[in-house]
């Protein structure tokens, strides 16, 4: 009795063996482990302004916030006033309640420049007239009111240097973004001097060279002839942010920029009602991009090594231009989130 209790114990022992090589076995041949996606931001829901609206003016790290790039000539110190018009009929963004607590404008006067900000979404209209004032000059073009005639208010994040991170130090690591957007008002010429689209933008910085490279996805571009689906790629250096400008168009093979499942791509004319839209940059998307950057301006001390790079800001570029024309725009956007995908871990 004694000896077939013995063997029993044994042969237990020896089947526990068997299984934790088998489980240990498995575990090594299983893929490691892949992290949850880290967000980086999501666009928050609002009651309102409160001291979100910055013109020509820093905004701190970490606070989402409505920039204007001009002051509003129509005030002594160029900021926006409370307005009661419906700005949602250009913007597509309705307004309930008390509209002067979710929109600011250069004048309390349906049609002017306005800026809402108002629950999960924010949103602006666009009036080149408010800087122009519907003057023209000798030839005919519309008076400057900007630098380069240009108008826009965005949507924007910052994050601080020591708190920035760098997407791209794993090898699988990768920016993906996603918001949901609607264009009902875009009104140009379509051509150089007047235009109007709607970009998200990524800032990337080295910090060891100092170089800056916006990072531009085109979403928009109002547009009535041509091939909205070619892919288009278009590198050149911005002034007023002292950056490289990688642009590339949300289409299907574009080898800077990956499309987002189920995602809208480039438009080219104005809709009313959410699309959404969604995109990922890898580490593989920005190497093409930098050594096309490289390629292109050999002067350049930019480093090759995606790793090298941190993600300093998002906004949205959505911009009118109107020097050889007027121009005007409405759009809204909501449900903006940034997250950063960093690949499998490695093994320990």
């Amino acid at each position: 009795m004694f000896a077939i209790r013995s063997l029993m114990i044994f042969l237990l022992l020896a089947l526990l063996a068997v299984l934790e090589a088998i489980a240990a076995l498995h575990a090594a041949e299983s893929p490691p482990a892949k992290p949850s996606p880290r967000v980086l931001f999501r666009q928050p829901e609002l009651a309102g302004f409160g001291n979100r609206m910055y013109v020509q003016a820093r905004v701190p790290s970490g606070e989402f916030a409505m920039v204007s790039w001009q002051r509003n000539p129509f005030t002594p110190d160029g900021k926006f006033l409370p307005v009661a018009w419906d700005a949602g009929a250009k913007t597509g963004l309705a307004v309930t309640g008390d509209q002067t607590q979710a929109q600011r404008g250069m004048r309390d006067v349906t049609g002017t420049t306005t800026v809402q900000m108002f629950g999960d979404a924010v949103g602006a209209y666009l009036n080149s007239a408010d800087l122009s004032g519907s003057g023209t000059d000798a030839q005919g073009r519309p008076l400057p009111g900007s630098v380069g005639y240009k108008m826009m208010v965005t949507p924007q994040i910052k994050f601080a240097p020591e708190t920035a991170v760098h997407p791209f130090r794993t090898e699988n690591g990768r920016l993906d973004l996603s918001l949901d957007l609607q264009i009902p008002v875009a009104e140009c010429r379509e051509k150089k001097g007047s235009l109007a689209y709607v970009n998200p933008v990524l800032l990337l910085v080295d910090p060891r060279r100092g170089v800056k490279i916006s990072y531009v996805v085109d979403l928009f571009s109002r547009r009535s002839t041509g091939n909205p689906r070619k892919v288009i790629q278009h590198i050149a250096h911005d002034g007023p942010t002292k950056s490289w400008m990688i642009q590339c168009k949300l289409v299907p093979g574009n080898p800077w920029v990956d499309i987002g499942k189920g995602s809208e791509v480039f438009q080219t004319t104005p809709w009313r009602g959410w699309r959404s839209f969604s995109c990922s940059v890898t580490r593989v998307n920005l190497l093409a991009a930098l050594r096309a950057l490289r390629e292109q301006q050999p002067e350049t001390d930019c480093s090759l090594d995606p790793a090298d790079y941190q993600l300093r800001s998002f906004h949205l570029n959505a911009e009118i231009t109107f020097e050889t024309a007027p121009a005007e725009m409405g759009w809204s956007m909501r449900r903006a989130l940034l997250a950063l995908e960093q690949g499998p871990l490695p093994r320990q």
